[in-house]
């Protein structure tokens, strides 16, 4: 990562973003150019892959909004920008960061400006190792149907906020209030000072958990007031006078009611209020009751509270589905950790047992550090998950550029999967491409079945589902 510069803090009057298409920094790049500032950048995407529908939309998106693109070899920088804003993923070599430097202009981690922005805000910072994303969504259109007008920036995009042609994942609203998406990942949760922390989860997720303790601590320490995961002991243990709570069966003290899991969504009531959810799964419930505890902190009651789920559309690439054919239902998913890829595959397992078909999984390993980490425990959670029929596909590892130490490869993850007592031999499928793994779940699959795509990073997952369906169709 480039460290950022010590000086005093700079002009946002003009910034470069080194990574523009990344979800944090475009969203931050659009919050300012939506509050009225002048905003260019770069990503290595636009320039690696320009015939990439995903990277051709979102370059035609940030012009048409005015947000100039460059390529990402210090070209765009001129010495009317005021910063230059990285990402963790930038190295500090980097042609932007030594023009920047050539030039005089400050550079500033996107924890920084996020810090910034949100010292203007009454900020509610969303934090934890799972969710953070879909209850920052939810959490959004709460304080919306509260008339609270708020602003949002997160990591993901909203199909909502697309429905009113945007990317997705940035909103500039009139009130005095922001939610955003507090990453823990990189070490920068510390930065923010929040009205109100929302802790949802403490797990291995980057980092071991040991790592993450001082730096949620410090994060609650920081925020005025918090509402807490109750059921997560390390959330727990960071808990103050004045706190509220939630769990997988109540909000703010008010107890769950007449839960119906279906398919797509869930129905429940809270407090007579009834509440109707169109994102899969029992861990939605607890994200929409993590939102809905925020909303009752705010003083927002359980019918606005309500009202504002049901505007909630789901986040990309959260469990979306792609498509059917054949029979075989395409499910794509961001799971990336043991957690996350636990509660996908229990939630597609479940729909694939109501269809009498199996679940067909494939995980997308992204980044060699990542899989030292956690990737054997993304395979332990994987095979308390999957039943004797079900089968796990994994392509070699993504590789996003850097420097990186290579000495893992998903052919050791398999190997780690087949061999947990209990795991059916060969249950575990190591394929070198994405192509392979595509053709050969496309191949496997009869009517019933539901195929399940999960993983991060790689701009290229979506499509990769969208592949499936094809080859699905065209068999």
């Amino acid at each position: 990562m480039a460290e950022s510069q010590p000086a005093s803090a700079p002009s946002l009057e003009y910034c470069h973003f080194s990574g523009l298409a990344g979800g944090g920094m475009s969203a931050l790049a659009q919050y300012l150019r939506f509050s009225g500032q002048r905003v260019s950048g770069s990503d290595r995407l636009f320039d690696s892959d320009p015939e990439n529908k995903e990277a051709a939309e979102k370059r035609t998106y940030f012009t048409e909004h005015g947000i100039g693109v460059f390529p990402q070899d210090g070209s765009g920088l001129t010495p009317e920008h005021t910063a230059l804003v990285v990402s963790t993923a930038i190295e500090a070599g980097s042609p932007e960061i030594l023009r920047a430097q050539a030039l005089g202009i400050p550079v500033l981690h996107r924890s920084e400006l996020l810090s910034r922005l949100c010292a203007d805000k009454k900020t509610v910072a969303v934090a934890g190792t799972s969710g953070k994303s879909t209850v920052s969504g939810m959490a959004w259109h709460v304080l919306e149907s509260g008339g609270l007008q708020p602003s949002l920036i997160t990591g993901a995009n909203l199909p909502s906020l697309q429905e009113r042609g945007l990317l997705g994942n940035a909103y500039v609203g009139k009130g005095a209030w922001l939610v955003i998406e507090a990453d823990e990942s990189d070490g920068s949760l510390t930065r923010y000072l929040p009205e109100v922390a929302l802790l949802l989860n403490i797990e291995k997720d980057h980092q071991e958990v040991s790592a993450l303790m001082p730096l949620f601590r410090t994060f609650r320490a920081q925020s005025k007031r918090a509402v807490i995961n109750q059921s997560d002991m390390r959330c727990l243990g960071l808990k103050r006078l004045g706190d509220v709570f939630f769990d997988r069966s109540s909000a703010a003290g008010t107890g769950l009611k007449d839960l119906v899991l279906n398919d797509w969504g869930s129905t429940f009531a809270l407090d007579g209020a009834r509440f109707e959810l169109s994102v899969p799964g029992r861990h939605n419930v607890e994200n929409a009751l993590a939102a809905i505890a925020l909303g009752r902190t705010l003083g927002i009651s359980f019918d606005d509270c309500a009202r504002g789920l049901r505007n909630f559309k789901g986040v990309e690439r959260r469990f979306v589905r792609v498509g059917e054919a054949r029979g075989v239902t395409v499910i794509d998913d961001f799971a990336h950790n043991p957690a996350k890829v636990r509660a996908a595959l229990e939630t597609a397992r479940a729909l694939s047992a109501k269809g009498g078909g199996r679940l067909l999984a494939v995980f997308h390993p992204h980044g060699f550090a990542p899989m030292k980490l956690m990737g054997r425990d993304i395979m332990d959670a994987a095979a308390a998950a999957l039943r004797p029929e079900d089968r796990f596909y994994l392509p070699e590892i993504y590789y996003a550029g850097g420097t990186a130490d290579k000495t893992i490869s998903s052919a050791d993850l398999v190997d780690h999967l087949n061999g947990i007592p209990g795991v059916p031999r060969g249950a575990g499928t190591f394929l070198k491409t994405k192509a392979a793994v595509a053709k050969a779940l496309a191949a496997e699959a009869r009517a019933g079945d539901v195929i399940l795509s999960m993983g991060a990073r790689d701009p290229d997952l979506g499509a990769f589902a969208a592949n499936i369906l094809t080859l699905l169709e065209s068999a």
